[in-house]
């Protein structure tokens, strides 16, 4: 017969012969020690059998606490994986707390013009090294490249004005034509791309240099901190990353009239859902969009 356990007592017994990497564990205890705390507010006795209420509960526990809501995830996420090692182990859980999700956030996206590219393309006031990774930044905004890709290209990617690439995350060949403004940059340094910064680097330099570039538009970012729901404005370039390029790309090409079908072959989304999730588009940029078409142009 299964026996349960109290959960302070199998996080316990389950760090001390986890092979998980010390900072790991680390959370996992910090987990842990939210929920002692939660069960001595409550007066309950939390057990490896605890269910969807007190998991609820304890997601309440965690707001209150004003946490943000990425860190509230993490913290039931973490819980969730002990319970499952305790099933494993052979003490009895409930099945209930198998599909409690706490729902995500979703995080303010931007992309960048196709005048926003350009501008950024044509600014001139950087360092020799900011100017370099401004090129990088510009191909990305023009291929729908993910960093990883467009910060490794050689002279062997760039055939007849189009460049051929097999991504790293999903090792899938992809050829895309190239934009006169990337064929402008591959010939400036004659097909063979500078050194690339690292991502984290590139990323701290980025904002710098659209803010150089005047990208200072004001964006609302509206976010959940406990159970408040906070707005503010932010200037649009610190919420640029390695990431805003290839949004642009696939955001402008669907704004040109490309089909999303032949965007998707570019940017690896296997289906049309998770594409338009991806593509940021405004209701002003919607309506230009929609007022283009016969149905609203009056054509037959």
């Amino acid at each position: 017969m299964e026996q349960t356990i109290l959960m302070r007592e199998f996080i316990r017994e389950y760090l001390a012969v986890s092979k998980k990497s010390e900072c790991y564990k680390k959370s996992l205890k910090n987990a842990g020690n939210h929920l002692e705390r939660f069960s001595k507010i409550t007066g309950l006795s939390v057990s490896t059998d605890l269910d969807e209420q007190v998991m609820e509960d304890f997601t309440y526990y965690l707001q209150d606490l004003n946490l943000m809501p990425t860190t509230i995830k993490n913290n039931i996420n973490r819980i969730k994986y002990l319970l499952q090692k305790a099933r494993k182990t052979g003490y009895k859980t409930n099945a209930t707390i198998d599909d409690y999700n706490v729902p995500d956030e979703e995080a303010v996206s931007v992309f960048l013009s196709m005048r926003e590219v350009i501008k950024i393309h044509r600014y001139s006031g950087l360092t020799m090294r900011e100017q370099e990774m401004k090129d990088y930044f510009v191909i990305g905004c023009l291929t729908a490249l993910r960093f990883s890709d467009y910060s490794r290209l050689q002279a062997k990617n760039f055939i007849r004005n189009k460049i051929v690439i097999k991504t790293k995350k999903t090792n899938t060949p992809v050829q895309i034509p190239m934009h006169p403004v990337v064929r402008e940059i591959i010939a400036k340094y004659d097909k063979h791309l500078p050194s690339p910064p690292s991502l984290q680097h590139f990323n701290r330099e980025i904002k710098i240099i659209c803010k150089k570039a005047k990208i200072c538009g004001k964006v609302l970012c509206e976010r959940t901190k406990g159970r408040n729901r906070i707005s503010q404005l932010v200037p649009k370039y610190k919420l640029i990353s390695s990431h805003t390029a290839r949004r642009s790309a696939a955001t402008n090409m669907y704004l040109a009239g490309i089909l999303p079908f032949r965007i998707m072959l570019i940017t690896g989304h296997k289906t049309e859902k998770s594409f338009f999730r991806y593509i940021r588009i405004s209701r002003d940029e919607n309506v230009k969009i929609l007022a283009r078409h016969k149905f609203f142009a009056g054509k037959k």
